[in-house]
């Protein structure tokens, strides 16, 4: 989960509006889906991974309509995956807004062995000097381990991907490393940004390292 800035549609805000006044409004008119794919680059902004399976995702959840300002807000509406919209459902009122916050500064990332082989356990930590409430992480936790088998067979491909997705990054780095390619770096700093799938795994391999840090570092563009 990163910082996501989300674009001032004018169009789109009257246009929800307009919907919200009628007996069956829609929210999820083709300027929404098209509009939210290029601010979240077609990834869920929960776990971070491509949205094969998109879904519009209200952020606070309109209780199966009752709530017609939150259902037709355009500031409500956030893209996530199949997997992620249905874990958070209407569970989780006190998420970090990132489209307001940039979360993998009051989280860290990371991924752990286990002993046994092939085995991986997601971590995802406050930090002490973060004040967010426990929802943000309570949720990613369920996202990477999954609350029934269903579930836990989602989460279990999406571990895979991210995997896939860090091994490359790893290979990429060390790529670097060995070759001293200069060139390299811009897609490193690719990586680090917005339009890569899990990039806050990304930003905290940089950060948990001694070595890495003073490198790569300063490639993570992501002003509020």
């Amino acid at each position: 989960m990163i910082y996501f800035p989300k674009t001032t549609n004018q169009e789109i805000i009257n246009e929800l509006a307009r919907q919200k006044n009628l007996s069956s409004g829609k929210y999820d008119f083709d300027a929404v889906w098209e509009q939210l794919s290029k601010d979240f680059f077609n990834k869920c902004y929960i776990c971070g991974d491509t949205t094969t399976s998109p879904r519009i995702e209200h952020f606070r959840p309109h209780n199966g309509g009752a709530d017609k300002e939150r259902k037709f807000d355009w500031h409500n509406l956030m893209l996530a995956c199949e997997h992620c919209n249905s874990i958070k459902s209407n569970d989780y009122e006190n998420l970090i807004d990132c489209t307001d916050e940039r979360p993998d500064q009051h989280l860290r990332f990371a991924v752990s062995p286990v002993p046994q082989v092939g085995q991986h356990k997601i971590v995802i930590e406050q930090l002490p000097t973060s004040d967010i409430h426990i929802d943000t992480k309570n949720l990613l936790d369920e996202v990477y381990t999954g609350t029934t088998k269903c579930k836990r067979i989602g989460a279990s491909v999406l571990v895979e991907n991210l995997l896939e997705e860090l091994n490359d990054f790893d290979d990429l780095i060390q790529e670097f490393q060995d070759e001293k390619n200069i060139d390299l770096l811009s897609d490193i700093g690719w990586e680090l940004n917005r339009e890569s799938k899990f990039t806050a795994f990304k930003r905290w391999i940089i950060r948990d390292s001694e070595i890495y840090r003073p490198l790569f570092e300063g490639l993570i563009k992501d002003k509020l």
